[in-house]
């Protein structure tokens, strides 16, 4: 299976930053074009988004949340083109103004074998390295 794991540190404390990250109408600051609540209320487990990212040619990012935990963790299975992706965000303060965001994602069925090569190499962080905002 297809793995990687992406940890950022931000210099924002965690209620903050976790408060921000979900509330998803902000998510359109970035490349993504419209996100939405099809099905069930915000953050329960079995609720679905649909995310329609820029330039994504019509696929359409279809996420199941699976686990949530204010503040803490959240877990969704997200389904595109084809694709099935497991992901688990992890909230952790490393201080009164420093959270880091720990993004686990795992590729399953047979696209997972191409998305080591293609993906999650260039995004590893055996180094050690940190992205800061």
């Amino acid at each position: 299976m297809g793995r990687s794991e992406i940890r950022t540190r931000i210099h924002r404390n965690l209620k903050h930053v976790f408060e921000t990250y979900a509330q998803v109408d902000p998510w359109r600051w970035s490349d993504i074009r419209s996100v939405r609540w099809t099905h069930g209320e915000p953050w329960e487990v079995e609720s679905r988004l649909s995310i329609e990212p820029a330039n994504s040619f019509g696929v359409i990012v279809d996420q199941v949340i699976t686990h949530f935990e204010p503040y803490r963790r959240v877990d969704f299975i997200s389904h595109f083109g084809g694709v099935t992706m497991i992901s688990q965000i992890v909230f952790s303060a490393l201080g009164d103004n420093v959270t880091e965001v720990r993004s686990n994602l795992e590729f399953v069925g047979t696209f997972s074998r191409v998305a080591v090569w293609l993906w999650a190499r260039p995004l590893s962080t055996e180094r050690g390295d940190f992205m800061n905002f």
